[in-house]
């Protein structure tokens, strides 16, 4: 089966949903590099397609650093942070779109920190150089690295960091792509179409709905 891998979403439903025009449920596994909640305006929305995905069609979504730090406020009530400068947000819109937030974390409190097959790792910021590359805490940890992405002998797909020419990028000397397009910097939203083997077959790029950031 063929892939189709997804960049950063950030509660951007109507963007996500169009791009999911162009995805071929019956022959391809739908893969996310992870945050696919706050910045945009639909988060709720967004998580609630993205669990009918999962449920539906076995899709798979990457923890990002977003999941985590809501996870942090979720599970300890700790991380006034995200609570400040997202969960107000977020929690407002749940409110509104009267859906169960507190559901919603525990499911993705059961994400992944990777995918992988023989030929392909994704991970939401990359593998560093770093001794602490796997851990999902540390700054230079696969769930937060914005330096050098490492070459692990496969293909790795990550996304993170919003790449300021709106368009996927590939890295040859660490055999990656970065994926995160900047979505709710209004420069669009990205996929993959890959063989199993890592072969590049296409990118599909979808133009960021206005509705979807303020």
């Amino acid at each position: 089966m063929n892939l189709f891998v997804v960049g950063d979403i950030h509660g951007c439903y109507k963007t996500f949903k169009n791009l999911l025009k162009n995805w071929d449920r019956e022959n391809e596994l739908l893969l996310q590099v992870g945050d696919i909640m706050d910045r945009g305006n639909h988060t709720p929305e967004t998580v609630k397609l993205c669990r009918e995905l999962q449920e539906k069609h076995g899709a798979v979504f990457i923890k990002g650093n977003h999941e985590q730090l809501a996870l942090q406020y979720f599970l300890h009530k700790k991380h006034e942070k995200w609570y400040k400068k997202y969960g107000i947000k977020v929690l407002w819109q749940y409110t509104l779109a009267e859906l169960d937030f507190d559901k919603d974390m525990e499911w993705i409190s059961t994400f992944p920190l990777t995918w992988e097959n023989d030929h392909i790792f994704i991970s939401h910021a990359g593998i560093s150089h770093s001794s602490f590359a796997m851990d999902e805490k540390h700054p230079d940890g696969l769930v937060w690295n914005r330096g050098e992405v490492k070459n692990i002998g496969k293909l790795q797909i990550y996304g993170h960091t919003p790449l300021k020419s709106g368009k996927p990028q590939f890295y040859p000397e660490s055999n990656s792509w970065n994926i995160d397009t900047g979505v709710y910097l209004k420069r669009g939203i990205c996929a993959l179409r890959l063989k199993p083997t890592g072969e590049l077959i296409e990118i599909v790029s979808e133009p960021t709905a206005g509705t979807d950031v303020d």
